[in-house]
């Protein structure tokens, strides 16, 4: 039987976009990397540098 992996609190979540700790950003980090995150919503296949 498998067990599920010990849930993150908040402060431990990864950055989707540069795979850091979220608490580990600055407010302008985490600002750009959301920007990042929102343009590769609209445009999965380019303009956020992800083909």
């Amino acid at each position: 039987m498998m067990s599920e992996p010990p849930k993150q609190s908040s402060g431990d979540e990864i950055c989707p976009m540069c795979k850091r700790l979220k608490n580990r950003h600055t407010p302008e980090e985490m600002l750009a990397c959301s920007r990042k995150q929102l343009e590769f919503k609209k445009n999965p296949t380019g303009g956020a540098g992800i083909v």
